[in-house]
């Protein structure tokens, strides 16, 4: 029973926190868009590292006709990962903008909910009195 109740209360603290914490939909493209950019840098980091491969290859037995046509195909490869790997940067680059506008946008919201608006009843620093009645960190000093 006790262990029931610790396991339910745990899913439940889960539960929560996944709920506290969600993403904007700017953050989420932003998170695709780097796994997009890391997944296409990693093919292409592999396939540069079995060009180098084939480059040795040929230097070792330069007579080898495969050894050229397989290179030939890996530069064509390398080219196209190449840019897919610069689209992707780019689609990224382009998220990342939206996310920080998208941020400056909150933050602004943020700014402008926390002015506290002066009473047009009071002057000077009386003026941030709500009521007659309110005291003032000044004025309690």
């Amino acid at each position: 029973m006790k262990f029931s109740f610790v396991a339910l209360a745990c899913l439940a603290g889960m539960m929560l926190v996944g709920c506290a914490v969600h993403p904007s939909p700017q953050q989420t493209l932003v998170d695709d868009r780097r796994l997009v950019y890391e997944q296409t840098y990693k093919a292409y980091d592999k396939a540069e590292k079995e060009y180098l491969n084939l480059l040795f290859n040929i230097e070792r037995m330069p007579e080898e006709e495969e050894l050229w046509i397989m290179k030939r195909d890996k530069m064509l490869e390398l080219m196209q990962l190449k840019e897919l790997m610069l689209n992707a940067r780019a689609e990224l680059d382009e998220a990342m903008r939206q996310w920080e506008m998208h941020m400056n946008d909150v933050q602004a919201d943020v700014k402008s909910s926390k002015i506290k608006t002066y009473s047009p009843n009071f002057t000077g620093d009386a003026g941030r009195r709500t009521s007659p009645g309110q005291l003032l960190e000044s004025d309690l000093k």
